[in-house]
């Protein structure tokens, strides 16, 4: 039978006091129980490096786009009519009526209306190619071996 070698020789001292004293007649046996006990740690160690950057990258490009511009045309309309009251600004279509009021001596004072002024907004587009300055952002990771190692770009396994 395999034992442990601390059984085996308590079994031997046992037997031996066995044959040494023949008047005890029971077979006694002591074994002794041995634990071991594992201690784990961890040790961190650099073994290598990551460095992330971002490169921003800067492209002026022609980029066609659609202009609008706006204009005033001013027109003066000689009307020379009395009225009997003022009368506000109106509107007609695109064009602001803008009455222009004067008095005028007669042999009795009369309300004249002396002219009107048409403004009109005209609007007008166009194609226009116009420089913008285009903005793109790249990440480069590298990787180092150990604490003092060259960095290198590091390749995509995709």
């Amino acid at each position: 039978m395999d034992m442990p070698e601390s059984a085996k020789s308590t079994s031997q001292s046992a037997d031996r006091a066995d044959t040494s004293d023949a008047s005890n007649t029971s077979d006694e046996l002591r074994l002794t129980a041995v634990q071991e006990q594992l201690q784990v740690d961890v040790d961190r160690i650099e073994t290598g490096s990551v460095r992330v950057r971002k490169v921003i990258q800067e492209e002026t490009k022609p980029v066609s786009v659609t202009l609008r511009q706006e204009h005033v045309e001013v027109r003066r309309v000689p009307v020379n009519r009395p009225v009997d009251d003022r009368y506000a600004p109106r509107q007609e279509g695109d064009t602001l009526i803008i009455p222009v009021f004067e008095y005028v001596p007669v042999v009795k004072m009369q309300l004249m209306l002396k002219e009107e002024v048409h403004v009109t907004t005209v609007e007008s587009q166009h194609e226009a190619v116009r420089e913008f300055t285009l903005k793109s952002e790249e990440l480069v990771i590298e990787r180092r071996e150990g604490t003092d190692g060259e960095w290198k770009p590091e390749t995509d396994t995709e």
